[in-house]
């Protein structure tokens, strides 16, 4: 397959262009910065502080609050073409993590409550936190890019990816609707319809086109108390652009449904009481994930 048959050879990705690569431990090399392409759907809501504190013991950051609710995004990403496995091929996979803004412990932050856009944070001096990530093979059975996904995403930005593949899928029924349905190792994980922002009447529309600072966003510290699939603490830098959609979140039109049989995803968010208040829909995100701020060279 050419390069110019690639959706990675939008102009935009041009600007970023391969500066260190990484042979990970699948035999796949990983360019840096990483570039992926994808639609998305992302639920905002909120999560209860007490039960996310459990899991954060060990840790050296703690989350920021919204009213002093945790404000955790629920991402579902169908990626279309990425640099993750062979480089002839487009490798798309599909992935679904949830993350939510932090702080040093030493300097908390609880901010106000003004509706449902107030989850998603954008404040100065807050980190991005990954804090569970599930990988799995395309639509279409390809696996070797959820295959690569995992094993660079651990090993160099230190995303914390379960090692096993789950079974994912991301789907549109109709014109107006997004599905999204998860099981892992046996379990069910979570199951995810709602109309598309767009379709809706009073939704808003943003054009995106951003740069985190490089070590702006981080990742879970291994639990000296509890074994989990945390890779390693990384911080690292991301850019993104989009065209993005956005409206609250209907439970009339739209469900969710997390399971508490699979321990390492679906059941600790289960576990968090989240509750979803704004959803969006994107199908044209463009990121690139950059060399880690550890790296000295």
């Amino acid at each position: 397959m050419s390069d110019q048959n690639r959706k990675l050879s939008q102009k935009w990705f041009e600007q970023w262009t391969q500066t260190d690569a990484y042979l990970a431990s699948d035999g796949h090399t990983n360019r840096i910065p990483l570039r992926l392409t994808s639609t998305n759907l992302v639920l905002y809501g909120k999560a209860t502080l007490s039960e996310v504190l459990k899991d954060f013991v060990h840790e050296d950051h703690c989350p920021v609050t919204v009213g002093g609710d945790v404000p955790v995004q629920l991402w579902c990403n169908n990626f279309i073409d990425t640099d993750c496995g062979p480089a002839d091929r487009k490798n798309p996979y599909i992935e679904i993590w949830y993350s939510f803004p932090v702080t040093p412990t030493s300097a908390p932050q609880d901010l106000p409550y003004d509706g449902p856009f107030s989850y998603n944070v954008n404040a100065p001096g807050v980190l991005v936190w990954c804090h569970r990530v599930l990988c799995g093979p395309a639509s279409d059975g390809y696996a070797l890019g959820a295959i690569a996904a995992i094993a660079g995403g651990r090993e160099v930005w230190g995303f914390p990816k379960h090692p096993g593949l789950a079974d994912l899928s991301f789907e549109y029924p109709d014109s107006e609707t997004v599905a999204f349905e998860g099981s892992h190792q046996g379990h069910k994980v979570i199951s995810l319809r709602a109309r598309r922002p767009e379709c809706g009447e009073g939704h808003i529309t943003l054009a995106v086109d951003q740069r985190t600072g490089r070590d702006s966003c981080i990742t879970p510290r291994q639990n000296p108390l509890k074994a989990t699939f945390v890779a390693k603490q990384t911080r690292y830098g991301q850019a993104f652009a989009a065209t993005m959609h956005f409206s609250p979140w209907d439970q009339t039109t739209d469900s969710i449904t997390i399971y508490g049989e699979e321990d390492y995803f679906g059941a600790l968010l289960k576990s968090w009481d989240f509750q979803p208040a704004l959803k969006m829909h994107c199908s044209d995100l463009k990121i690139v994930a950059f060399k880690p701020a550890g790296w000295e060279r």
